[in-house]
């Protein structure tokens, strides 16, 4: 164990040491929104995200990725990591700085790559508007097998906020559960089906250090069948259970509540340019009460990877309230190496 950890910790410094000369890929998407709810129109154009990825050698690379979220509000640091991907022994690979942990089949996805505009609302709820990102420490092993298993493990200095969002007449206030350090894990197995298609299934943990009743397990697969760049049929579902939620009753007394969250989207992909989904998703109590919607989506993408339009139309049913309709357009578009939009 004396020998690995040393091995370990030369390979590491090592990569740190050799600098190479080469200058980063930069890049920025910009996002211009159109939103109809509940009788109300809005235009926005809330969202720049500025990217900075590059090799600091043949064995690591580093990413940077910063966010403006909504008008008004400051500049975030998204990400921050160092990937070391090749050079380690026995198959493993590291990540250090500030990521979005591998949790279930979403976290690690960036927004403007899902062809519905908006995080499903029961994904929203357990891991957050903008999903779960902290600094921290994550390993990846690519076990030793005939077909592709790999094992992550995560130490996080922040764990998930659970907390909603609290609203004004004014502006949408972002309010976070104050959490502690926390432990993450993804097993994740990759089979071909075929020559055209392949299929991927996970099984994530997470626990909070300090609370043994703050944990969360996440089982997600995603089929895919690609005959060509331009032509996909993608089938993506995820069963997420949070561990029991506090709600305070009438009178002050506490009752604790599991919440099951879930969502099931199918995107076609039928040439260069055009796209058609649709997304159900489903929790047992988001404020209390039974969520459920379902959605039609469309994207078309007029120069490629660089420019997209998207339209999303959702309703959702919320407690005994009545039927709630959004309709969304989105326009992105991408300066740089890092697209707007991936076929």
């Amino acid at each position: 164990m004396r020998f690995i950890f040393f091995l370990l910790l030369f390979v590491f410094m090592g990569s740190l040491l050799a600098q190479t000369t080469v200058n980063p890929d930069i890049s920025v998407i910009g996002e211009l929104d159109l939103t109809h709810l509940d009788e109300e129109t809005t235009l926005s154009a809330s969202s720049i995200e500025i990217a900075i990825e590059g090799y600091v050698n043949p064995y690591a690379r580093a990413e940077v990725y910063l966010h403006k979220h909504l008008d008004g509000h400051p500049i975030e640091l998204e990400e921050a990591v160092l990937s070391i991907e090749r050079g380690l022994p026995l198959g493993f690979a590291l990540r250090a700085g500030k990521f979005r942990p591998e949790f279930g089949g979403m976290n690690k996805q960036h927004l403007h790559l899902f062809p519905y505009i908006i995080l499903p609302e029961p994904v929203a709820q357990v891991l957050g508007d903008h999903k779960w990102s902290s600094a921290g420490l994550e390993a990846k092993w690519l076990l030793p097998l005939p077909w592709y298993n790999n094992l992550s493990f995560a130490y996080l200095q922040e764990g998930i906020s659970t907390e909603g969002h609290a609203h004004d007449e004014e502006q949408e206030v972002e309010t976070h559960a104050e959490t502690g350090k926390a432990f993450s894990a993804r097993y994740s197995s990759f089979f071909d089906l075929g020559e055209v298609s392949h299929l991927e299934v996970g099984l994530s943990t997470y626990q909070l250090l300090d609370d043994s009743d703050a944990n969360m397990a996440a089982l997600d697969f995603k089929y895919k069948w690609r005959p060509n760049k331009y032509r996909s049929i993608t089938w993506q579902n995820e069963l997420l259970r949070l561990g029991p939620v506090t709600h305070v009753e009438e009178g002050g007394a506490e009752e604790l509540h599991e919440v099951i969250a879930a969502y099931s989207m199918l995107n076609y992909q039928f040439n260069k340019v055009w796209n058609v989904g649709a997304i159900v998703d489903y929790s047992s109590d988001i404020e209390e009460s039974v969520y459920k919607s379902s959605g039609l989506f469309v994207g078309f993408s007029p120069v490629e990877e660089t420019t997209v339009l998207r339209i999303f139309v959702k309703q959702a049913q919320h407690g005994d309230h009545n039927p709630g309709f959004l309709l969304q357009a989105q326009l992105l578009w991408s300066l740089g190496p890092h697209k707007a939009h991936q076929f």
